[in-house]
């Protein structure tokens, strides 16, 4: 699961590579970050030219987590990494394009943009 001060690989192209979590907004201390929760991050390490610049504080949806997570029918997926994308005060990406799967429950989310940008669900 993630937490405040987990460290998280960018899924899009917006110009971050690597960010640190700050606070994960409206989620169980106990139970931890569940896939489409917005979180508050800090840049770490940034692609040049781009105008993502290190150390600037941005908000991030996740989208690929490590920890397992249990469907209604019985399926568990989980992933290799933990990813997130970062989004403006809108929920809409920052980015142009995504890198990898994303999970199948963000169908029913409020981030239709990023349906439209994901080429694999599972």
């Amino acid at each position: 699961m993630i937490y405040p001060e987990s460290k998280l690989v960018v899924g899009d192209n917006c110009g971050a590579k690597r960010v640190k979590c700050i606070k994960i907004l409206k989620f169980s201390k106990s139970s931890g970050a569940k896939p489409m929760s917005l979180a508050v991050v800090s840049v770490r390490k940034v692609k040049k030219s781009k105008r993502i610049v290190k150390g600037e504080v941005c908000r991030g949806v996740l989208i690929r987590l490590k920890k397992s997570i249990q469907r209604d029918t019985g399926l568990s997926i989980k992933f290799s990494d933990n990813a997130l994308i970062l989004v403006d005060a809108k929920n809409v990406p920052i980015g142009s394009r995504l890198f990898g799967p994303i999970f199948k429950e963000f169908r029913f989310s409020d981030y239709p943009k990023l349906l439209s940008l994901a080429k694999t669900l599972l």
